[in-house]
């Protein structure tokens, strides 16, 4: 009698446990490591973003979507202000001292040790693992990224020593990737590009073109998005500029689907394959042929991964009725931009890996323009202090300037002018300055 009743008690005990305790973790939460050592319980974030709120007893720090591994997968953790906010037993790990915020943790031995203000790069490595809310799933793992993140030291410090009016730093979204991750995951495949399918833009005239303009200001252009680990990058360079053509016709901004296209324009070897790569002018020519508008991101929402197609005719929002390919010319580039809406281009991304401000002027030889391996779109352009493009990437806000990148104007720099693109809604649109 007295033995059933212990294990009654026993499951008892198991069925009260919430999460974020302290490790062992329950099923469904993952035994993370922070870049410091400290370690939590950290269970999966909804698609929906959202979290589980059973807390600890006693517990006031807030379950939130902060964390996210290498790989891009979110996870929960408790967000403090001070340590009295933690679970019993926990500490408030704050990325530095005068943050307000930071996550509950809990201490592993001497492994965890107090945020370095210095350059060492073992403080480095937490200020990163911090800003960009970095989570390991084991020890090993996170030493492994501390070793890749100790060599991207010495690349940031090249590039930033050759390329001095931009701004290289650890403190990106692929500070602990390596560079073969990195390039591996820019899928854009310029050699499907037939040329003699597409219809060349006007010359424009462009003796009165403004010193800058800026579709962003104008309301053109929806708020940064991120296509996670999926190769997906040309599908966000195609919607960004369906998205700012619609705007110039409609005066109506709306987010569209790029999963739409991941998903149901897969043409074979010499088309678009989804994660696996594409091509801007590729899904205008599928989007045409088969009469296919783009829903409403929230219709169709995005999942970063390869999906079965279920786009519905009923929901399909903005068809496009042709497109042009734009001149190589930048100044002719900078017309139809103000013309059209921003235009879709690929770019060589070698140096975008650490890039966090500035106006980028890279060594060719560390982003040749004939290796384009990057879909993203032109959203505006600047001629202080040097003339530069402004362009809208598919990382997130924390990568480059809140997601946007500058690089230098009028000099192919990059590849940036090889294969500018734009579609068109009903005919040619009216200039809109």
């Amino acid at each position: 009698m007295q033995r059933r009743a212990v294990a009654a008690f026993a499951l008892v005990g198991l069925a009260a446990a919430s999460h974020y305790e302290k490790p062992p973790c329950q099923a469904d939460e993952m035994a993370g490591q922070l870049a410091s050592g400290a370690e939590l319980c950290a269970p999966k974030c909804s698609a929906s973003g959202t979290c589980p709120t059973d807390v600890p007893s006693g517990t006031t720090a807030t379950p939130q979507c902060a964390l996210k591994t290498t790989s891009g997968d979110k996870y929960c953790g408790l967000v403090c202000k001070e340590a009295t906010d933690c679970p019993t037993g926990g500490q408030c790990t704050k990325p530095v001292p005068f943050l307000p915020t930071g996550v509950c943790t809990y201490k592993v031995g001497a492994a965890v040790r107090a945020y370095n203000q210095g350059n060492d790069p073992q403080g480095l490595f937490e200020e990163f693992a911090a800003t960009v809310g970095r989570i390991y799933a084991s020890a090993e793992e996170r030493q492994y990224r501390f070793t890749v993140f100790v060599e991207n030291l010495k690349h940031i410090e090249k590039m930033q020593g050759l390329d001095g009016d931009a701004t290289y730093s650890h403190k990106t979204p692929f500070a602990d990737w390596t560079v073969e991750e990195f390039q591996a995951r820019n899928t854009l495949k310029p050699h499907l590009f037939d040329a003699s399918t597409t219809v060349q833009d006007e010359v424009h005239d462009t003796s009165s073109l403004p010193d800058s303009f800026d579709w962003v200001a104008k309301g053109a252009v929806n708020a940064v998005k991120n296509q996670g680990q999926c190769g997906s990058c040309w599908a966000f360079s195609t919607v960004a500029n369906i998205e700012g053509v619609n705007f110039v016709k409609t005066q109506k901004l709306v987010s569209l689907s790029e999963q739409e296209l991941v998903d149901c324009d897969r043409t074979g070897p010499s088309g678009d394959q989804g994660c696996q790569g594409g091509l801007p002018s590729n899904a205008f020519k599928w989007m045409i042929a088969n009469k296919t508008g783009l829903e409403a991101e929230g219709k169709y929402p995005y999942t970063a991964r390869n999906g079965v197609c279920h786009d519905q005719k009923a929901d399909e929002l903005v068809f496009i009725s042709a497109w042009k390919q734009i001149a190589s010319d930048e100044d002719q580039m900078a017309a139809a931009l103000v013309q059209y809406g921003p235009i879709s281009i690929g770019i060589n991304a070698g140096p975008m890996q650490w890039y966090h401000g500035g106006i980028a002027n890279p060594w060719s030889i560390l982003c040749n323009p004939k290796s384009i391996d990057h879909g993203v779109a032109i959203v505006g352009y600047g001629s202080e202090p040097q003339k530069y493009w402004k362009i809208r990437n598919s990382w997130g806000a924390s990568w480059g300037e809140q997601g946007y990148y500058r690089i230098v104007r009028g000099v192919n720099k990059c590849g940036l002018n090889t294969m500018p693109t734009t579609a068109i809604i009903g005919g040619s649109a009216s200039l809109v300055v």
